[in-house]
């Protein structure tokens, strides 16, 4: 936060002697649009932390930069694009504001979305989920710092290691570490009350600095649960702090170096980025470690880790915790337990449940100004969705401040660039949308309003706008919001439309990131494998990025947990491994503007001459699959959750790897781009496994050439294995050549009747002990089937699956050729590894491929329970809290009577929650001013 800020601080103390009369408040009150009129009065922004004793300036190192080593093949690591990459915006920084979320309503005595279920969209969750999965991986992909506004981790399980916690330890002479005398992360009280800054409760230690690592310290949690993560480090800034303090992750696959100036953004959660845990308690692949080797002399301050976000857990007598993931929270919350001062999230001045909902939107650009430090390159990007309340107009909109309200004029007033910033990302969503989402796609100019989260008397640091992506209120916009394509289409323009703004501004070329690669084949070479793509697509209409300059090879061991990838400049990769070894790569494509996503995932078991050939041509990812959650308790009905992770995450071929390694076979496998392209063919393979999940883009049975190409290797022999939960039904509603080959391939049509999600063999077949194949419906740690396609058996074809308790058949064996086993569900939908294992198993049988079948899987133990979604260790004594300095008082004058109406929202939303109007009459004693000097807050 900038010296440029006012001198008064936090406030401490407030004695309150409220009055509170709630009213429902119309959608058509511009006041319920998070408006926030010229004249209104609130506690002071807090002014500058006591370690921010000089401006930063470009030379100096950014808050988190990525380490990258010469690792070969040493260690394993990281899930690919979920930490900072360099790119066009290295040096950069990005408040990111997904508007809304679930906040304490005091009319309704529960928790509430601030919007309501709108087509089946509730605002509050469409930009979480946008933001998390698709703009904030972009955005440190091209390089950019992100400070995320809302909790980003989707992951409902929150474990912290606190200095002086069991799981805490340090190695190396004693002399080389200290206790501080700075505050740092305590564990706070369940629940804990609105008023608790966590970031006061405990304090911290340090640890001294050398050229050579001497020392360490260790942070292992014991997780409940194995899965993906966001990993963020609290510790205590201070001039005396080393610039590049080294933290190293450690997890499923190995390591994760980063380095940290803690001279600045101390007392709050810094992000690091997304990795895989495995289940338990493990120094060697679940920890975070601090080394004291530096360039610089100093300190390396020692607080607390965390993994993962968590369930809520801010609440008290009146109203409890959210019992739902933290990242569906509103701002208010995060603000608080991510260490501002009430100052911030509570800038109203009354700390009540009333005012929860008003503070939301003033509390998310005063955690930007807070946060911020002067000399830091940084801007404010707010995503919201927009409501008439007439269903009749839809597009674009952004907004920057101004002393008007929502009239559709331009008198900006806010910070400088300000305007400027917005046009290029409305000139970016604009051509990019036309281009991709319609031709006719509406964006408006750009307006001024005194919008509170724009307002520069709560964020005067950095350049900032609200857009209004489109309107969730329109039938048409409502249409495109559900699509994830959409989503991604209108982050990738904003992620552009920042690159475009900065580079215009500091007379520097636009570099986009590139995208990934689509046609990747993994296949074995003597003595190891070798990975071939071809080149991502560029396109003639500016939307895609630029083209690559070279790549990033990931790998893996099992699919869920990566590398930190190894850079090759050709398109092609070979790497040594011994036989019998499993291994699994995804490619991102590289540029001078950063880092693209990465490539659908591709493996390999090693073996001479591999009989198998998995091709992945799952490439379905739109509105059909879409998850949809029963959320009446909240008064929301079921609206559409767009979870990228329980849809189509790339990832499909470990599942079918893993249950072909298991029986020691060796295999090969490929993009069905890659078959296209003619980097892989059937030659010199006796089994294909083709997976097609729940169809190709927008549902698309194989083409013409991708069957002839089956036909023709199943005619001369081959065995196949088909599956996929609308294979059947895709092929039947096509032409005369698409029903052929269900009929003379597949041998199967499709047959009325209901499927459901449990299958098993038919009892008399060779599948017949295939009991109890539970599919997933997305809830169960996989991807959702949907509905699958009930078959029927046609000439020569024998129903050997079925639903359980039915004759209605799931699976189809047939031999036009080689054997063939066409499952109308997705093999990679069974939930149960062991049971997809012996499915596969007892087809490799059946074809030669395998000497002796499978056994039946028994019984599966019931998992244990993980226990509470939060897990901290509560106070010790182990860390205790230094005392507070003792500021010297000063008195708020003027703050109003009352305010007209709820703070809380984006340019004219629904009003979905209930809004109130709140009478205050305050007596507010505040203590504001921090200390500024060294003293109590010494230099260790």
């Amino acid at each position: 936060m900038a010296r440029l800020r006012l001198r008064h601080g936090q406030v401490l103390v407030f004695t309150l002697l409220p009055t509170l009369a709630g009213a429902q408040v119309p959608w058509e009150d511009p006041l319920d649009c998070g408006l926030d009129p010229p004249g209104r009065v609130y506690v002071p922004r807090p002014g500058p932390r006591a370690h921010e004793v000089s401006a930063g300036s470009a030379a100096e190192p950014a808050r988190v930069r990525r380490e990258l080593r010469d690792t070969t093949r040493e260690a394993l690591s990281g899930v690919p694009q979920t930490r900072v990459h360099s790119g066009a915006l290295s040096g950069k920084t990005v408040y990111l504001s997904p508007g809304h979320g679930f906040y304490r309503s005091a009319p309704l005595a529960r928790w509430a979305t601030q919007r309501p279920n709108t087509n089946d969209v509730v605002e509050d969750l469409v930009s979480a989920e946008t933001l998390n999965q698709y703009l904030l991986p972009m955005l440190m992909g091209a390089g950019a710092v992100v400070v995320p506004l809302r909790e980003p981790d989707l992951n409902r399980r929150m474990a912290i290691v606190n200095n002086g916690d069991p799981g805490y330890a340090e190695v190396g002479d004693a002399s080389l570490f200290g206790t501080s005398p700075v505050p740092g992360w305590g564990p706070p009280s369940s629940p804990m009350a609105n008023n608790v800054e966590p970031f006061k409760l405990g304090g911290s230690r340090w640890m001294t600095a050398a050229s050579q690592a001497t020392a360490s310290a260790s942070w292992v949690p014991d997780l409940p649960e194995e899965g993906a993560r966001y990993v963020y480090v609290a510790y205590t800034a201070d001039p005396s702090r080393v610039p590049d303090a080294h933290f190293v992750v450690r997890h499923a696959g190995g390591e994760s170096h980063f380095r940290i100036n803690q001279r600045r953004h101390g007392g709050t959660w810094v992000m690091l980025g997304r990795f895989y845990f495995k289940k338990g308690q493990d120094p060697a692949k679940g920890a975070v470690v601090a080394l004291n080797d530096s360039t610089s002399q100093g300190s390396v301050s020692l607080d607390a880790v965390r993994f993962g976000g968590g369930t809520g857990f801010i609440g008290d007598t009146e109203m409890g915790p959210l019992p739902r993931p933290r990242y569906e929270e509103c701002a208010r919350y995060h603000t608080q337990f991510s260490g501002a001062p009430a100052a911030v999230f509570a800038p109203s001045g009354a700390n009540r449940l009333s005012n929860e909902r008003n503070d939301d939107v003033t509390a998310r650009s005063r955690f930007a100004a807070w946060d911020h430090e002067e000399g830091e390159d940084a801007v404010y990007v707010a995503w919201h969705t927009n409501a008439s309340g007439t269903g009749t107009a839809y597009g674009t909109e952004g907004y920057v401040y101004g002393p008007n309200p929502v009239d559709g004029t331009l008198n900006f007033t806010g910070v400088p660039g300000s305007d400027v910033m917005a046009q290029a990302l409305l000139d970016e969503l604009d051509h990019d949308l036309k281009a991709r989402v319609d031709p006719n796609w509406r964006t408006r100019k750009l307006r001024s309003a005194y919008f509170g989260e724009v307002n520069p008397a709560h964020n005067p640091e950095m350049p900032s706008v609200l857009l209004e992506v489109a309107y969730h209120d329109s039938v048409q916009d409502a249409v495109h919001l559900r699509e994830a394509d959409f989503r991604r289409v209108a982050a990738r323009a904003l992620l552009q439309g920042l690159i475009k703004y900065f580079a215009q501004r500091d007379g520097t070329p636009v570099h986009l990131p590139p995208e990934p690669p689509t046609a990747v084949v993994a296949r074995n070479k003597a003595g190891g494998v070798e990975v071939r793509w071809e080149p991502p697509s560029t396109d003639s209409d500016d939307v895609g990025g630029h083209a690559a300059t070279a790549y990033r090879v990931y790998q893996s061991e099992d699919g869920l947990g990566w590398d930190e990838g190894q850079e090759t400049a050709g398109t092609t990769f070979t790497l040594e491994l011994p036989v019998g070894t499993t291994r699994y790569f995804r490619v991102a494509a590289l540029n001078a503007g950063g880092e693209s996503f990465p490539s659908d995932a591709v493996g390999v078991r090693t073996g001479a001459a591999p009989p198998v050939l998995i091709v992945n041509a799952f490439d379905r990812l739109d509105a059909s699959m879409n998850l949809t959650e029963d959320l009446t308790p909240y008064d929301l009905g079921s609206p559409v959750r767009v979870l990228l992770e329980a849809m189509n995450d790339g990832s499909s071929v470990r599942r079918h790897g893993a249950a072909v390694a298991r029986h020691a076979v060796a295999f090969d496998s490929a993009t069905n781009e890659a078959f296209a392209s003619g980097l892989a063919e059937f030659t010199g393979y006796s089994l294909v496994d083709w997976f097609t999940g729940r169809g190709g883009v927008k549902g698309a049975p194989p083409t013409r050439m991708e069957q002839d190409a089956l036909r023709a290797f199943v005619s001369g022999g081959g065995h196949l294995l088909f599956s996929g939960s609308h294979a059947a039904s895709q092929l039947l509603a096509g032409g005369v050549e698409d029903q052929a080959f269900l009929a003379d391939i597949l041998r199967a049509s499709v047959e009325s009747g209901t499927s459901s999600l449990l299958v098993e063999g038919q009892p008399t077949q060779w599948l017949a002990s295939a009991t109890h194949l539970m599919l997933d419906d997305g809830t169960l740690g996989g991807l959702a089937v949907g509905s699958p396609d009930v078959l029927a058996p046609a000439g020569g074809g024998t129903s050997v699956l079925r639903y359980a308790g039915t004759e209605l058949s799931a699976g189809v064996a047939s031999a036009p050729g080689g054997q063939v086993l066409f499952l109308g569900v997705p093999l990679e939908g069974i939930v149960s590894p062991w049971r997809r294992e012996y499915v596969l198993g007892t087809f490799l049988a059946r074809t030669g491929l395998l000497a002796v079948a499978p056994a039946p899987p028994g019984d599966e133990p019931s998992p244990p329970d993980p226990g509470p979604a939060n897990q901290w260790t509560a106070a010790t004594g182990n860390d205790p809290r230094p005392p507070d300095p003792t500021p010297p008082p000063y008195v708020v004058d003027g703050v109003p009577d009352f305010y007209d109406a709820a703070d809380t929202g984006c340019g004219c939303g629904t009003g979905g929650g209930p809004v109130f109007m709140a009478w205050l009459s305050l007596l507010v004693t505040v203590q504001l001013q921090r200390a500024r000097r060294r003293g109590a807050h010494s230099s260790r």
